[in-house]
């Protein structure tokens, strides 16, 4: 795994579930992202999103009884918002069409179902943010990536 994938970049990760978190949290770090942030709810990561602009938020779906379309709504529809448009990938057990869907709707630029290669990780990380960085002004490109079951 190539470690300087995401070098200089500021990631949050956003899962409830303690022990998948700590793992892409360590994922990312080992990929080379210099500044890793991690929220375990909808609340915390909200407050960690107004405090600190980011390159790139990896997202769980399903939080604790609430979702991460919910985040994504929030900063999506909010202009003023310091991560407005900063690149969401919806990193989720879920393959289900209306799933993806939802999350294309509310504004998710890439979709990873777990588990997840760190190396894919990475790959749509720096994809999804050089698409971002391409988008002069307008709305985020949306890319949806479906995993084929071998």
């Amino acid at each position: 795994m190539p470690t300087q994938m995401l070098q200089g970049l500021n990631i949050l990760v956003v899962e409830d579930v303690d022990s998948i978190r700590s793992l892409i949290v360590r994922l990312v770090e080992g990929l080379g992202a210099d500044n890793v942030c991690s929220a375990m709810d909808v609340d915390t990561a909200l407050t960690a999103l107004k405090s600190q602009v980011f390159d790139a938020v990896l997202l769980d779906y399903e939080l604790g009884g609430r979702d991460g379309i919910e985040i994504l709504t929030a900063i999506r529809n909010n202009r003023a918002h310091p991560n407005h448009k900063t690149p969401v990938v919806l990193l989720t057990g879920h393959a289900e069409s209306h799933v993806v869907k939802e999350a294309v709707m509310a504004g998710a630029n890439g979709y990873l179902v777990k588990p997840v290669m760190p190396e894919v990780l990475g790959q749509r990380l720096r994809k999804v943010i050089a698409a971002h960085e391409e988008t002069l002004g307008g709305n985020p490109a949306t890319e949806v990536v479906w995993r084929r079951s071998i």
